[in-house]
């Protein structure tokens, strides 16, 4: 009996080592320390006194705190390129190009001007200001900003009869190309590019364009220095029109990007010319204020007119710099503008060069038709078929002229033509589209039937206008 008892006491010891843990009650086990789980002499090499922790508390107490700001949204937004780029207050001054470039530019220029070529800067600047009134009036009649003034200045210190290595010439620099596309006429007479009323209306012109191009005067300005295309294709390769990314990767050229600082530092030292010791050349400026604008609807000599005018050859030709030589023809379908000082118009009047001159009506005096045969030379890939469209004749009437077996004919050959034709003398002012009109036939049948290289012909030459037969 004893076994069973001892059993039963064996299994409730053991049993109620479970109960604790599902009554809810937990284990107490002692508290484990640094100095129980290690050995003395670990303990003893990594213990810190209470001295010295009271130490560094006091040291922590006495500092300084550290006040952390928060930056605004704005200051958080300024990128890298903002810090390298001054930055630039949007005026309410519509004159103003509120340019944005980099601040080393910028003092570059303003210390090559001031200095290392003052004298340069200084003649310059005495053009300038002859000619600021009438620029800055252009620009203002366009709606544009007047401190586009200052691009003129930098690209030829507005000398009118400056030209560039490129064959830029005039106080905006254009290329022939650019002036014709914006109204300046350029023949051998002629260029508008050195006027500086004709010149300025068209450099507005070409700004109000490049601005609606690229949105930024900073572009527009460097387009205006390297050309449109190559400043878009810049746009294309960096994938943004932001001036300032643009010139972080190198996509425009130095000189380009030297352009921006330049205008704005030329523009700084004109108006604070006094500051820097500048003194600009004085210029009679009355001169080009003082003027009246008259047209000429004829072929004109400047120095008849200024003789007729009582006014110097000299001063006709300042006020007129586009004009090359002496003489200046006029077409009936673009008269001249001319500038004659102010109080002379009625005086040019008188001179009856704002009339058209009476052109009596030509009479087409021709011989009696007749039937002649003209003569052909055969040219590399001619054939009976298309020689007989140039004249407007069968192909058997032209093997029968030239008695033609085969349809077979041979370079340099010589055909008979046989047709109706009139002859006709070249008169001044002829050309073959109004004699082809004249006589009711086509410009290819005039030039075949002559055998004419080119459409160019001359005042007394006899041609053979052919006609149906």
């Amino acid at each position: 009996m004893k076994k069973p008892t001892i059993l039963l006491l064996s299994l409730l010891i053991t049993s109620c080592s479970h109960i604790g843990p599902l009554l809810g009650k937990k284990n107490q086990h002692p508290k484990a320390n640094i100095a129980s789980l290690t050995s003395k002499k670990t303990y003893e090499s990594v213990r810190i006194d209470d001295t010295q922790l009271k130490v560094v508390k006091e040291a922590k107490q006495k500092l300084p705190k550290k006040i952390v700001e928060t930056k605004t949204s704005k200051e958080q937004d300024k990128s890298f390129l903002e810090k390298i780029f001054p930055a630039v207050a949007k005026s309410s001054n519509k004159n103003a190009l509120n340019l944005r470039y980099k601040e080393k530019h910028y003092k570059f220029w303003k210390k090559y001007f001031s200095k290392r070529e003052k004298a340069r800067f200084e003649r310059h600047m005495g053009n300038g200001v002859k000619f600021e009134g009438i620029v800055k009036s252009v620009l203002k009649e366009h709606n544009l900003p007047t401190d586009l003034f200052y691009v003129g200045l930098i690209e030829s210190g507005y000398n009118t009869h400056i030209r560039s290595h490129a064959s830029a010439v005039g106080p905006w620099q254009f290329i022939k190309g650019t002036g014709k596309r914006y109204g300046l006429k350029i023949d051998r007479y002629l260029d508008e590019r050195r006027n500086i009323y004709k010149a300025s209306h068209a450099a507005a012109g070409y700004f109000k364009d490049l601005y609606n191009i690229f949105g930024s005067w900073e572009l527009a300005l460097c387009a205006y220095n390297a050309g449109e295309y190559r400043i878009i294709n810049a746009i294309r390769r960096g994938n943004t029109r932001d001036y300032r990314e643009l010139v972080k990767k190198k996509l425009i050229p130095r000189e380009t990007i030297n352009y921006v600082p330049k205008v704005a530092a030329a523009k700084y030292l004109f108006e604070n010319r006094r500051k820097y010791g500048l003194k600009a050349k004085k210029y009679d400026s009355e001169i080009y204020l003082n003027v009246e604008e008259v047209e000429a609807k004829k072929s004109f000599s400047i120095s008849h007119i200024a003789k007729s005018l009582n006014v110097s050859l000299k001063k006709m030709r300042i006020l007129n710099p586009e004009v090359k030589k002496d003489w200046v023809a006029v077409t009936r379908r673009r008269p001249f503008k001319l500038l004659v000082p102010k109080g002379y118009t009625s005086r040019f009047a008188r001179l009856n060069y704002s009339k058209r001159p009476k052109v009596a009506k030509r009479r087409v005096t021709q011989t009696i038709s007749r039937k002649v045969s003209s003569v052909y030379k055969v040219k590399r890939g001619d054939n009976l078929i298309e020689i007989s469209k140039k004249f407007g004749l069968p192909v058997r009437k032209i093997k029968k002229a030239n008695r033609l077996r085969s349809s077979k004919i041979m370079i340099g050959q010589r055909l008979k033509i046989p047709m109706t034709v009139s002859r006709y003398r070249v008169r001044r002012g002829d050309n073959l589209t109004v004699i082809a009109r004249k006589f009711k036939t086509s410009i290819n049948k005039i030039v075949a039937a002559n055998n004419l290289r080119g459409h160019r012909i001359y005042k007394g030459q006899k041609l053979i206008i052919p006609s149906e037969s």
